[in-house]
């Protein structure tokens, strides 16, 4: 199973418990989005129970709803992917 669909089936509330702190959405024309989890609660319909594969998504620069979906936590002066 990819990565990306792995995520797409995991909650909000999954990752955030796992300790991530942002979503990463990668659009395939290179543009690169994280989200803090808590912003990302702010959106109308998403809860913590929400799957990260459910929540619609389009780049800005392209306009595709299919972007790429992973999972990263910050620590000061570095960056973390998973």
């Amino acid at each position: 199973m990819e990565l990306d669909s792995w995520w797409r089936t995991r909650t909000v509330g999954e990752a955030m418990g796992q300790g991530y702190t942002f979503l990463r959405l990668t659009c395939r024309c290179g543009r690169i989005s994280e989200y803090p989890f808590p912003l990302l609660l702010q959106r109308p319909g998403v809860t913590r129970y929400s799957f990260l594969g459910n929540i619609p998504f389009r780049c800005q620069k392209c306009g595709s709803t299919q972007p790429s979906i992973g999972v990263s936590s910050h620590v000061v002066g570095t960056s973390s992917d998973h």
